[in-house]
């Protein structure tokens, strides 16, 4: 049984095909380290933009200046409804 070292000391096939096949799985792996980085960093860019930053905000700052709006309309409607009949606006509560 021999030790191999680099594929010009090999003395036996066994021995050469494995240090082979271990050498393409370093370089696999070294690929997909690669491949992983690259992704990552232009996920990074795109995440990070400032002009899809902002986007995110006013959608959001819109969204909730919409349930806002919505919210003061209908406590305006309740104070207003409960203003002028008090006794209906009583059993309107009660019935919901």
């Amino acid at each position: 049984m021999t030790v191999c070292g680099w594929p010009t000391e090999c003395t036996e096939r066994s021995c050469c095909e494995s240090y082979i096949f271990r050498l393409y799985l370093l370089g696999f792996t070294f690929v997909v380290v690669v491949v992983a980085f690259v992704v990552g960093a232009g996920w990074m860019l795109f995440e990070f933009r400032p002009n899809y930053r902002n986007r995110l905000r006013r959608a959001d700052t819109e969204e909730q200046h919409q349930i806002e709006q919505r919210s003061f309309e209908e406590t305006k409607y309740l104070r207003r409804f409960s203003e002028l009949n008090p006794l209906q606006a009583r059993r309107h509560s009660i019935d919901n």
